[in-house]
């Protein structure tokens, strides 16, 4: 028994060994057909055609998206608020009505200012077209009377001096008469007075006072519609509006706030950047902008504001970068990256970076000639941003670069160019 299971191991043993031999030579059969299939055909590489660009270098800078302006809706005065015309969120235009406050005293306090400023314009007009003929004509008559009395008193007076001459009267009778003459006197110079003030019209004084009471009376108007217009609060500006602070019903106190407007179109996105990037910096230079929420979306913006002064808390300067926004995708806190370039070499020939090689002290790229046989080139490099590098000599715009080859790929190789998806995905092909 125990040689039987001697001999079993021994004939599992050569029969193993045979099997890896077998496996060793159908692998290294394959790998050496694969290989004469490559040499015949070409391996698959993907290449990058060297070109003229500009390099640019970015820095990316996070920060938070803004309203472009926010403004509270608070009143002038203290009312109870009577309607609020619009729901949270809703989008409003300049001038949309927002909210009304209860306009009753107002309206009585205008209603007034009108009677006045209606009565004061009357007496004016009454001032300006001067006496009717009615009213000169009974002051003429007035005039005739006291004359005809006056004339009168002077008979008597007359009468009484010659009775007083020949003691035919006493000397109280003759003070009597001389009174009554000074009474009819000054009775008809009254009524001549007033004829004559009559007949001219009214006084330049009393004209200048009415004009200023008048303008009094309409300033009293104007006032009153400013009080009445206060009732109603209208939107500064197109926008949407946010969470109501105050409801109807609500008594609101002078500058209160009720709800709040911003205006989204265009918008901020507002950055805190360091002092190193600060001198590159400019108004009006272009960004790029990408938004965590909204991948693979590019906004364009412009930087709009620069403060010159440090933030205290993160050394930062705080800089605005103005977006168009009219989809209204960018919404204010979203969370932003703008990437803001600090530095720049126009026309430079580049490739992409992974295309660069290094061996034994020297930089060298794999070009792919016309006949897709590769060479190599040793280069000189210069600046390196993103994933592209300048290249100052040895390589010419227009030649094909090899990039994220396998080693199997050397000087002298034939090669296939094949389309990025296909090298990425070779089981879909």
């Amino acid at each position: 028994m125990k040689k039987f299971l001697i001999i079993l191991i021994i004939v599992l043993a050569l029969a193993g060994a045979a099997g890896y031999r077998i496996y060793d030579m159908a692998t290294t059969e394959a790998v050496e057909s694969v290989q004469k299939i490559q040499e015949k055909s070409g391996v698959p590489v993907r290449a990058f055609e060297a070109e003229h660009a500009d390099l640019k270098n970015t820095v990316s800078v996070s920060g938070s998206i803004e309203p472009f302006q926010t403004v509270h809706i608070c009143p002038v005065i203290a009312e109870r608020i009577q309607t609020i015309h619009v729901k949270v969120g809703r989008k409003v235009a300049k001038d949309d009505l927002l909210v009304t406050l209860d306009p009753t005293k107002s309206k009585l306090n205008l209603a007034a200012t009108h009677a006045s400023r209606d009565l004061a314009q009357h007496q004016l007009a009454e001032l300006l077209n001067g006496s009717r003929p009615e009213e000169i004509e009974t002051a003429r008559a007035a005039v005739a009377q006291a004359q005809a009395f006056f004339q009168l008193q002077q008979l008597e007076l007359e009468r009484f001096k010659k009775l007083y001459e020949e003691e035919a009267t006493t000397l109280r009778q003759l003070q009597t008469a001389e009174n009554q003459f000074n009474t009819a006197k000054a009775a008809l110079d009254s009524a001549q007075a007033q004829f004559n003030l009559i007949k001219k019209g009214p006084r330049d004084e009393d004209i200048a006072m009415a004009r200023t009471q008048l303008e009094s009376a309409r300033v009293s108007v104007q006032q009153a519609e400013r009080d009445l217009a206060d009732h109603y609060l209208t939107s500064p500006f197109d926008g949407r509006t946010t969470v109501h602070l105050l409801e109807p019903g609500d008594i609101v106190d002078f500058n209160q706030p009720i709800f709040q407007v911003l205006q989204i179109d265009p918008i901020y996105l507002v950055l805190e950047v360091s002092e190193l990037y600060i001198p590159k910096l400019k108004l009006q230079m272009q960004v790029n902008i990408t938004v965590d929420v909204l991948p693979g979306e590019i906004f364009t913006g412009t930087v709009d504001q620069i403060n010159p002064q440090a933030n205290d808390a993160t050394r930062g300067f705080t800089t605005k970068i103005l977006i168009d926004n009219q989809d209204e995708k960018l919404k204010p806190g979203m969370f932003a990256r703008a990437r803001i370039v600090i530095g720049e070499i126009a026309n430079a020939l580049v490739v992409t970076t992974d295309a660069i090689r290094f061996e034994g002290g020297q930089v060298f790229v794999l070009v792919v000639d016309d006949s897709l046989t590769v060479q190599k080139r040793n280069i000189t490099t210069g600046a390196a941003f993103d994933n592209l590098t300048q290249v100052i000599e040895g390589l010419n715009a227009g030649e094909k670069v090899i990039t994220l080859s396998q080693d199997i790929v050397q000087n002298g190789s034939k090669v296939i160019i094949t389309p990025e998806s296909d090298l990425l995905n070779p089981e879909e092909n």
